[in-house]
């Protein structure tokens, strides 16, 4: 922080990039954490149907590849409850907020492309 003339404040931030290691990430673990937890939490019920009503397989694999667990989804062939599971798990685990912020907020951007009349043309989406 640097204080100049006329009292103003000036803020200089320099963001250093780190590279992300990939998080070794069991399967087993998260599915026994999810058994473990409360099933009648008020947030995981609605999320898990929010997930079973309006995505497919499909598109759950791609949120498991965003996060970095795809290979773990297929190794273990899991059903699309399982993956809507460790989806859950994963995504109310404080500790990833910011991984789970940042890809709400992608699908919210390739939406907003995607309904766009001009640029869903310009939009490749599995």
């Amino acid at each position: 922080m640097e204080e100049h003339q006329n009292n103003k404040i000036c803020y200089y931030i320099n963001e250093i990039e780190s590279e992300e290691s990939e998080t070794e990430i069991n399967i087993n673990d998260i599915l026994n954490e999810f058994e473990n937890n409360d099933i009648n939490n008020d947030f995981f019920i609605p999320k898990m149907f929010h997930y079973n009503e309006n995505y497919t397989v499909k598109e759950l694999m791609v949120i498991c590849e965003y996060y970095g667990f795809l290979k773990h989804v297929k190794l273990n062939k899991l059903n699309k409850e399982q993956i809507i599971q460790v989806i859950v798990d994963f995504e109310t685990n404080p500790s990833n907020s910011d991984i789970v912020c940042k890809r709400q907020n992608m699908w919210f951007y390739v939406n907003e492309l995607k309904n766009d009349k001009f640029m869903k043309k310009y939009i490749i989406w599995q």
